[in-house]
């Protein structure tokens, strides 16, 4: 308990009210993000965005207060309802997404302390609000999912058009979502620490969405450089596992390591300036195949480029064999590298490399 009374204002009344709340609910303990958090102490702010997730999922029940919606008086319609509803300002926030998938139950209430409903009642109205599978966010859906089930691009696109205050927070907003943990280093910049998110994820997950994002870029590294970048990649599905081997990549000193076997490395390109090659992704197939991403060598170092950043391309297989890279038996192979990012260059700058 503070020693001396917090001065009046509306952080002290959300407070007062969620306990008097919790008291009603016969609830002995809470936690409350506005106070329960020292953000003057960097360990424990780590700590805390480390564990949140792990804490709502934990949680008996999780409480959402929306503090620009009020319902008034008057029982309100339908349509007015979900349109006050959708506007509010707590689904345009990063940090917002896990306190939505996280706990098993999520019950909201507007500004005055009206009860709106729970998750499971809200699902189509959220789902429509947020572009989330309901399977998601309801676990009375059928089949109910956990979050930590949808692709990594999907994940990745639930984010893309939220903001967060602090630029760095839109990589650290996600790791209870992704189940990785990282040192949290402010003043790194939205870029870097996005990047090291993607590079956590990619050393437990072999998960080849992480690779079908869309940019208006020319040319980049292998991996996106902001969650906007997935903003179109909501729907994107792994394929079947059936007949397929995953595709062999690692982080290196150099940047990112592809492994190529030599039957689908083209015969003359060891003579070549430049090149180009097409990768087929492990995802579902579109309406002309399979998809992938297309890299580009401009001279002889063996250091590549994606080039064709604003969509997937289709990767032709008219042998009618695996759209994917490898077989389950080993072959003699090429590896290259690509960077993971091109360091963070202007698009004027990416044009002239």
């Amino acid at each position: 308990m503070c020693k001396k009374r917090p001065a009046e204002g509306p952080g002290l009344s959300k407070i007062l009210a969620f306990c008097a709340l919790a008291l009603k609910k016969r609830y002995i303990w809470v936690w409350i993000d506005t106070c329960c958090i020292d953000k003057k102490s960097s360990a424990e702010l780590s700590e805390a965005i480390n564990s949140m997730f792990k804490w709502y999922q934990s949680a008996e029940e999780c409480v959402v207060y929306l503090s620009d919606l009020s319902l008034g008086e008057e029982e309100a319609g339908a349509e007015e309802f979900a349109a006050k509803f959708s506007a509010s300002s707590w689904f345009t926030r990063g940090w917002t997404l896990q306190e939505l998938l996280a706990p098993k139950q999520l019950t909201f209430y507007d500004t005055d302390w009206k009860e709106l409903g729970g998750k499971d009642l809200l699902r189509d109205l959220i789902s429509a609000t947020t572009c989330i599978n309901k399977r998601f966010i309801a676990r009375d859906s059928m089949p109910p999912l956990h979050a930590r089930f949808a692709t990594v691009a999907a994940r990745m696109s639930w984010v893309a058009m939220r903001k967060t205050s602090r630029s760095e927070d839109m990589a650290y907003c996600l790791l209870g979502l992704f189940d990785v943990n990282m040192p949290l280093l402010y003043g790194e910049g939205a870029e870097k620490a996005f990047l090291r998110l993607q590079t956590e994820i990619i050393s437990k997950s072999d998960d080849e969405t992480i690779f079908a994002w869309t940019a208006n870029i020319p040319r980049s590294g292998m991996l996106a450089t902001s969650p906007r970048f997935f903003a179109e990649s909501g729907s994107i599905q792994k394929a079947p596992k059936y007949g397929y081997s995953e595709l062999r990549y690692w982080m290196t000193n150099k940047g990112m390591a592809l492994q190529i076997p030599d039957d689908e490395w083209p015969a003359d390109l060891s003579h070549t300036a430049a090149a180009v090659i097409s990768i087929p992704l492990h995802i579902e197939r579109g309406p002309q195949g399979a998809l992938g991403i297309q890299i580009h060598r401009q001279n002889t170092r063996n250091i590549w480029r994606r080039t064709m950043c604003q969509s997937l391309i289709p990767v032709p297989n008219s042998k009618g064999r695996h759209t994917h890279l490898f077989s389950k038996e080993e072959k003699p192979s090429h590896v290259i590298y690509i960077p993971a990012s091109l360091g963070g260059l202007s698009v004027q700058e990416l044009s002239n490399l």
